[in-house]
């Protein structure tokens, strides 16, 4: 039996093939995210342990190597 996804006798559904794009939404999360959760640390362990982490994650975050 051949059954196939899409029925070409039926119209396709309201917004299919359509996709919202929140990755500016998403960036600007994570990155308040990421200045509160530094702020946390710094009030708990202090500013050189909070330099030390930033430069840390920083470094170990995977970039393309052109």
């Amino acid at each position: 039996m051949n059954h196939r996804r899409e029925h070409y006798e039926r119209p396709p559904l309201p917004g299919a093939g359509y996709l919202e794009d929140y990755t500016t939404a998403f960036l600007v999360s994570a990155g308040a995210l990421c200045f509160v959760g530094l702020f946390a640390v710094w009030a708990v362990f202090g500013l050189p342990f909070t330099i030390v982490l930033a430069v840390l994650a920083d470094r170990l975050i995977a970039r393309k190597q052109t």
